[in-house]
């Protein structure tokens, strides 16, 4: 809010330029002005990535409301009722800094898949070491895959580790992290994981509780299974960043499904 208010105030506006120009060009120089100092306050790329869009919506609304304002009411006195807007923001600003203020954070994602195999195949998969395939989803290739993943046992007690190098700008202001998923219960059912250590750039967007995967066996030999996601939504506002990272799990989710327990294996 602080960057648009700035700009609008103290940008020269050309002489004769319609309402249309001005927004556009405001989008223009405030991307620009995000791009930039996103590099000098240590905010990684994706941070910008989720900001700018909820900084476009609400520079948004400021503009129409501008506009309406100016055609109803063309004098400076009445153009005053613009003055509402820092307040409605302020209000909104608060989700999130109190228990009293914040909405719900934990959340769980269920993805079910019917696979052409029975469990005693599916979990061999799950056993097998993981390799993760560069080609996911638009949205999940934001997010750097890890540079070492330690798992290829399906024990109880066991640790899998996944090492991630998560380059803030690009090629600099490098962040390290890990991991750390521990299997606590394996039967021909389920197989039930917690996370024991998150000290990934992850950490920062999303608390990962852990995973619980069910089998089900089918009477024509095949099997479904079930993956629930158990997780706390970190950033503010809930109502953009809750769908955001639902959709993100349920991605995730999806790709995790076919890199390590389809394997190869048809499912539907």
């Amino acid at each position: 809010f602080l960057i648009s208010f700035l700009l609008f105030q103290f940008v020269p506006k050309p002489e004769r330029t319609g309402s249309l120009r001005r927004y556009l060009a405001h989008l223009r120089d405030a991307t620009i002005i995000m791009l930039a100092t996103s590099a000098f306050l240590f905010e990684g790329f994706i941070c910008v990535l989720f900001f700018m869009p909820i900084y476009y919506l609400g520079v948004t609304i400021g503009f129409l409301f501008s506009a309406f304002s100016e055609k109803r009411h063309p004098s400076d006195k009445n153009r005053l009722r613009a003055s509402f807007i820092p307040l409605i923001v302020a209000v909104m600003a608060l989700e999130g800094t109190a228990p009293s203020t914040s909405f719900e954070r934990r959340n769980q994602v269920t993805r079910t898949v019917i696979m052409d195999a029975d469990v005693a195949t599916l979990q061999s998969n799950m056993a097998l070491p993981v390799e993760l395939p560069e080609q996911r989803h638009w949205f999940l290739s934001i997010f750097p895959l890890p540079v070492d993943v330690q798992a290829g046992s399906l024990e109880a007690g066991d640790v899998h580790r996944l090492r991630f190098i998560y380059k803030r700008w690009f090629f600099t202001n490098i962040k390290e992290g890990e991991f750390h998923l521990r299997i606590d219960s394996v039967s021909d059912t389920e197989v039930v994981t917690s996370v024991v250590e998150n000290t990934s750039y992850l950490a920062a967007y999303l608390n990962l509780r852990g995973t619980r995967v069910t089998f089900k066996e089918m009477p024509d030999g095949r099997t479904e299974v079930s993956l629930t996601i158990e997780y706390d939504r970190m950033l503010d506002p809930a109502w953009y960043f809750g769908p955001m990272q639902r959709y993100a799990v349920e991605r995730s989710g999806d790709y995790f499904i076919d890199a390590v327990f389809a394997r190869g294996i048809t499912y539907e």
